[in-house]
């Protein structure tokens, strides 16, 4: 199934008239909002607040994901007991997907021959702890080990997002930074199980972690934690591709991660983000040394102070920092435009509806990061106009995270293939910000979201 390119779902918003459904946690108790939220995934279209009636499943704003403790002292088996309850029939749609996806992928074999060969070698993850999550969801839900392997290791090659960090007043005279980030994936499927986890480490704990995921995954493609925030975008482009000996060695590293003998690069980065078992950043990244070997993708640090983002290659890795203001969506920075025709001209010489899909996707990533760029530049200008900031530092202050926010949600930024997008805040440690689109955005939405020319 290759994923939905901006034109199709342009068309696809206009002719259904699509639209998301909104929803707002409250501050009840935990196990109080965690039965709401389960009758919320279950389809229901309303749920009571403690200051609101039903409301409509085909607003026009997108909703806030549903939120559950994750407390990281239960067994790992028992860990996701209520997110499986509450998306036990979504989860079990993984099975087709994986058909589709898996079956494009290696369309050469047949599909009864394709499962079985997965259920016979793809009995689990590398990390003891992620593989004994993984089957407590199989047993919870139903789904075969195989295919929440699948789901766990491939669903990074498959995101086009944008990631970055910008500077904003701290509300105390100074500046920090908060990390950005949308999600855009094909798979329509997906966008009903994006969920919000908050780890704990002891029953009735505080929450020392966040991440914005999938229900059903358990590495990190979006987190937060006190001092550090991290995202992981997809990289059609690495060095030397489709050159023999770099490719064996490639697809050598993702066999090897598919058959559980290495660490998928979502699990090294839980490694990063979760207290009980944080490695250091350089480590992964090659900072001060060689790089880990890892699939070919971007990453993006920030500690609320700096934002790095980096091109990593399996096992090279390209820095760049900033305390002012970064943007990364699905292209190495260096000679960008080459490098996107390049790569738009090998998927169509593929001639593979999945690879020839995510060509758009690459071409669209310069327009999303331009996008960015030119909106939150734009913002501080008109904002500095009416306090007289001209300096750096003082530039650095005169937005906030509703700006921010703002920013997140201009189109293209936010587009037809946008999952969910956040705001988080490396320096409290937290989300500011998220919403999910259950639907994607309508064309009523795009006007209204529409960026100036850039």
């Amino acid at each position: 199934m290759p994923p939905a390119t901006r034109s199709q779902t342009v068309r696809q918003t206009v002719a259904h008239g699509y639209s998301a459904s909104p929803s707002r946690l409250t501050d009840q108790e935990k196990a109080e909002n965690n039965v709401r939220l389960r009758e919320q995934a279950s389809g229901y279209a309303s749920r009571a607040t403690s200051q609101s009636s039903t409301r409509s499943a085909r607003s026009k704003a997108p909703d806030e994901p549903p939120r559950f403790v994750i407390n990281l002292s239960l067994p790992p088996e028992q860990r996701y007991l209520e997110v499986c309850e509450a998306f036990k029939d979504q989860i079990r749609g993984l099975t087709p997907l994986s058909d589709e996806v898996v079956g494009d992928m290696a369309s050469w074999l047949p599909l009864k021959g394709l499962h079985r060969m997965n259920r016979t070698f793809l009995s689990g993850v590398r990390d003891g702890e992620e593989n004994r999550e993984l089957k407590g969801i199989s047993k919870a839900t139903g789904v075969d080990m195989y295919l929440l392997v699948c789901f766990n290791v491939l669903l990074d090659l498959f995101m086009g997002c944008s990631s970055g960090g910008a500077a904003i007043s701290d509300g105390n005279g100074g500046s920090k930074m908060v990390h950005f980030r949308t999600l855009d994936c094909g798979m329509p499927s997906l966008r009903k199980i994006v969920v919000q986890l908050d780890f704990i480490p002891e029953t009735d704990g505080p929450t020392i972690a966040s991440c914005i995921t999938y229900a059903g995954y358990v590495g990190i493609l979006t987190g937060v934690r006190k001092d550090f925030s991290v995202s992981l975008n997809f990289r059609p482009n690495r060095l030397d591709k489709y050159k023999f000996w770099s490719d064996t060695r490639y697809y050598w590293h993702l066999a090897m991660v598919l058959l559980g003998r290495r660490r998928s690069v979502s699990s090294e980065l839980r490694s990063l983000l979760l207290p009980t078992k944080i490695k250091a950043i350089d480590t992964m990244t090659g900072r001060n040394g060689s790089a880990l070997t890892t699939t070919a993708c971007y990453l993006c640090f920030s500690d609320g102070t700096e934002t790095t983002v980096i091109e990593k290659d399996r096992a090279t890795a390209v820095f760049r920092s900033s305390n002012d203001f970064i943007v990364i969506t699905n292209n190495d920075l260096d000679h960008e435009d080459e490098k996107v025709a390049e790569a738009a001209q090998r998927f169509e010489d593929e001639r593979s509806p999945f690879v020839s899909a995510l060509a758009e996707i690459v071409e669209e990533g310069k327009d999303r990061r331009l996008c960015a760029h030119h909106n939150y530049h734009n913002m501080r200008k008109q904002q500095a106009k009416h306090i007289a900031a001209s300096d750096e530092d003082s530039l650095r202050r005169v937005l906030n995270v509703d700006d921010i926010v703002k920013m997140v949600q201009r189109y293209p930024t936010t587009n037809e293939t946008t999952h969910y997008a956040c705001v988080m805040d490396p320096t409290q440690g937290d989300i500011k910000w998220c919403r999910r689109w259950v639907k994607p955005v309508t064309s009523r939405w795009i006007r209204e979201h529409a960026s100036n020319d850039y």
